[in-house]
């Protein structure tokens, strides 16, 4: 069994802070991406993955390649 919470609600958030305290940190864009995919919200995810990119993001280019046109 996964030791990983389901709240990816609370995730967003708390992506959303760490953003606020460090607005270049392409982990926190692209997590919060992929929280956002998950909860179906895909112009968030794209948006977030392309901010990611925009860091040098090699992960958040292959999920734009992937999930977003």
């Amino acid at each position: 069994k996964s030791n990983y919470s389901k709240d990816y609600y609370g995730a967003i958030s708390d992506y959303t802070k760490a953003i606020e305290l460090n607005p270049d940190d392409a982990n926190s864009y692209l997590q919060r991406g992929i929280s956002k995919s998950i909860l179906g919200d895909a112009n968030g995810s794209c948006a977030d993955w392309r901010k990611a990119v925009s860091f040098g993001n090699s992960t958040a280019s292959q999920k734009l390649k992937d999930q977003c046109n």
